[in-house]
């Protein structure tokens, strides 16, 4: 079944870029970024379906493939022909993927803390087991309710450096947004069970197609996806043009250290 993707989020002026973000956030995981970015690109920030807050359409696909279908054919949409991308985590997986399928469009890619061939991030296979089981939402919410579970390992212990950045603004973005709302809940769902490892296990293959020239930045001390992982597949990948290590950052390196990350892409 094809689905469009909703409308994005368009600013600024310039080249375009896009941004894609990854599990379990939206496009505001973006918004530290775009006061800088949007002086200087035409920033187009696309909420992924299953995250974009809407109910997913029966039958609608949900793999990595199906997600960079839908991005693609919004740059489309909008009538831009070439661009580059800044993703995180699977928007970076999705980014690579649209690279490799239509490299002369591809202007350059920014990717952050993102999959790694035969690597599995920690509690991920896990959810993607239980998530759909009855009663899973309830019990999430008791969970992410108290502050010991949010900033546990199976919370989001594993996101900061700092972790007072887990409470305030981001518990109310990435946590209580899901979880009041059904509906978010059984997309934030749909997206975590659509997602299929074996499609991160050929990434290498995915990379020899790519033309752009990729910036790799990565959090430093991040649990999920660990750098040195990160970096040795960077080495592997043709189109690599520098791996920035972010000190004293972990899986959300463009919360915690937003204007190193935007000095990057500019």
């Amino acid at each position: 079944m094809i689905v469009t993707a909703r409308k994005p989020a368009v600013s600024g002026s310039g080249p375009a870029l896009l941004l894609l973000h990854g599990w379990p956030f939206h496009s505001a995981s973006f918004r530290h970024l775009l006061p800088d970015l949007s002086q200087r690109f035409r920033c187009v920030a696309l909420d992924a379906l299953g995250l974009d807050g809407h109910p997913v359409p029966k039958g609608a696909g949900m793999g990595f493939d199906d997600h960079a279908t839908r991005a693609l054919d919004t740059m489309d949409r909008l009538g831009v022909d070439r661009f580059s991308i800044l993703a995180h985590n699977t928007g970076a997986t999705i980014a690579r993927l649209m690279a490799a399928r239509q490299p002369a469009r591809i202007e350059r890619l920014f990717l952050l803390n993102t999959e790694i061939p035969f690597h599995r991030p920690p509690f991920i296979p896990f959810y993607q087991a239980i998530c759909g089981a009855p009663g899973f939402t309830t019990v999430q919410r008791a969970l992410m309710s108290t502050r010991a579970f949010r900033h546990s390992r199976l919370g989001f212990g594993g996101c900061f450096h700092n972790p007072d950045h887990i409470d305030g603004e981001f518990q109310k973005l990435f946590c209580d947004y899901w979880l009041d709302d059904p509906v978010r809940a059984r997309g934030l769902i749909a997206y975590l069970r659509g997602l299929n490892f074996s499609d991160v296990d050929r990434l290498d293959e995915v990379h020899a197609n790519i033309r752009a020239p990729i910036t790799w930045i990565w959090g430093e001390d991040d649990p999920t996806f660990p750098v040195s992982l990160g970096a040795d597949m960077a080495e592997r990948a043709p189109a690599t043009e520098a791996f920035h290590r972010i000190a004293k950052t972990r899986f959300l390196p463009h919360e915690e250290r937003p204007e190193r990350v935007a000095a990057l892409v500019r």
